[in-house]
């Protein structure tokens, strides 16, 4: 009697890169912002690994103070006039110092806030991208119909070159305190709901 036999197809093998809209889908982020982390260079590429370590990217929350991020978009030139920037928004490839000038200027916000804090991170997409030291109010800038634009004396002490990857990062604390923090907001994700560039995350904000 000849044996019985039935046959089996394989699973299919996971893709090893995602679409956009499969990557950011396992994000719970929008396509347009997805493409923010890819355009700022800060994600290379939708391999699963590379998602993957985006999504179990630690989330900040707040214990005690006020927080303010700074939530910007890819390197593009300013469209005000007046702007003193040459570059607006953050990317991976940015230099210290244009990074710095794109961040620490010219923000409609609380400046009292940010000056208390001493820090201001800043995250492209959600994920904290860099951190700087913020030391008090530079300039103000008074606009028409009653707008004011505020720029900050600040140093850049951490950046990310690729987000999930911790060997990109760079520490450039000499405070031991600001560097812990530091390390701990590098890379790390921010959810926040408020509108505006700036956000400001409390203990009763998560």
């Amino acid at each position: 009697m000849l044996p019985k036999i039935e046959l089996e197809r394989p699973e299919a093998a996971p893709a090893s890169v995602l679409s956009r809209s499969e990557a950011a889908s396992v994000l719970g982020i929008s396509v347009n912002t997805l493409a923010k982390l890819l355009d700022s260079g800060f994600l290379p590429g939708l391999e699963v690994t590379r998602v993957t370590a985006l999504l179990q990217a630690p989330q900040v929350r707040v214990m005690e103070g006020v927080l303010p991020v700074l939530r910007t978009g890819i390197p593009a030139v300013p469209s005000r006039e007046g702007d003193t920037r040459e570059v607006i928004g953050a990317g991976a490839r940015m230099d210290d110092t244009s990074f710095l000038e794109a961040s620490r200027q010219w923000w409609r916000c609380d400046p009292d806030a940010i000056v208390s804090a001493g820090v201001l991170p800043v995250a492209v997409g959600g994920w904290v991208v860099g951190v700087l030291t913020v030391h008090g109010v530079e300039k103000t800038w008074r606009l028409a119909r009653g707008e004011v634009r505020h720029s900050f004396v600040a140093k850049v002490v951490g950046r990310v070159g690729t987000l999930g990857d911790k060997r990109s990062h760079r520490l450039m604390a000499e405070d031991e305190t600001v560097a812990e923090l530091t390390f701990k907001l590098l890379g790390s994700r921010v959810r926040a709901v408020s509108g505006g560039p700036i956000a400001y995350l409390t203990p009763t904000s998560h």
